[in-house]
């Protein structure tokens, strides 16, 4: 192989390197910034085949698809001076590559942004609110609230935040067993409270109880004495119904036969004198 057909193969490699070197594609994931030793010159955000200056310029790509960004959990202040956990994340996207190119340099700088931009709203925002308000169902206006501050931010670094969520809002872990004990206490006093209600009541009862049983064997007895006594009444006129008629008829005409007997069973010791005066009859 002659000089001259060396020095074309390196015309020609030097073309085809050239030429590789001055396009580039983009897809329709991205968009690009067009650099010259460190300074923008232009975007591409369509996609399609582009060209550029070969080896002057260089190309750096950003996503333009909606991107997460997980927030660190954080403790908030709310109006009630209630400290609170609030853990969050955002949807967002490159809306102005320029400026987000400015403002910060790789992907980490700009979430570094945009997190302490959403750190700085959520303070703000829920600073203003009670907890009760904020655990309750004012939680989406809240959310939209820090949505669209953060989105204000945002705009400076040529950021879009889409849509932010709270993702837990929470007591933090010293809150939390603090609370938790303070309760524990409360439903003990309640118990014993409760129990010593109980314990009151139950004398109360018993003693009302005794008393009902004392009256109610009081009054039996009473009643029991009431009946003894009529019956015993009873028995005592029965017994001395029949002297009195002896007494008051001397010329009784009663059968002997049936009172002589009568007399000797009911008054065998008081009336024997008078038995004795009937003993003929039989």
């Amino acid at each position: 192989m002659g000089p001259k057909s060396i020095f074309g193969l390196v015309v020609l490699g030097a073309v085809l390197i050239t030429g590789f070197s001055s396009v580039f594609v983009v897809d329709e994931r991205n968009q690009a910034i067009v650099v010259q030793f460190g300074e923008p010159k232009r975007t591409v955000t369509e996609p399609g085949l582009q060209f550029k200056l070969p080896f002057v310029e260089q190309v750096i790509y950003l996503d333009k698809r909606i991107l997460s960004l997980d927030v660190q959990p954080q403790e908030v202040l709310a109006s009630d001076q209630r400290r609170i956990l609030v853990d969050s994340f955002a949807r967002y996207r490159i809306s102005d590559p320029l400026k987000r190119y400015q403002a910060a340099r790789t992907d980490a700088q700009a979430e570094s942004l945009l997190e302490n931009a959403m750190e700085s709203t959520v303070r703000q925002v829920l600073a203003q609110e009670p907890m009760v308000g904020i655990v309750s169902g004012q939680r989406a206006e809240l959310m939209k609230r820090i949505s669209d501050l953060t989105n204000e931010r945002a705009q400076s670094f040529g950021l879009e935040v889409v849509d932010v969520r709270l993702k837990r809002v929470d007591l933090p872990t010293a809150n939390s067993e603090a609370i938790f004990r303070r309760m524990e206490t409360e439903r003990q006093r309640e118990a014993a409270e409760k129990r010593a209600t109980g314990q009151r009541d139950a004398v109360k009862i018993k003693a009302t109880a005794d008393r009902q049983v004392a009256e109610l064997i009081a009054e039996a007895e009473r009643q029991s004495q009431t009946i003894r006594g009529e019956a015993t009444g009873k028995r005592l006129k029965s017994l001395l119904m029949p002297l009195a008629r002896i007494r008051n008829s001397s010329n009784s005409t009663v059968p002997c036969r049936l009172t002589a007997p009568r007399l000797a069973r009911t008054t065998p010791v008081l009336c024997s004198r008078r038995i004795a005066s009937f003993s003929s009859c039989s």
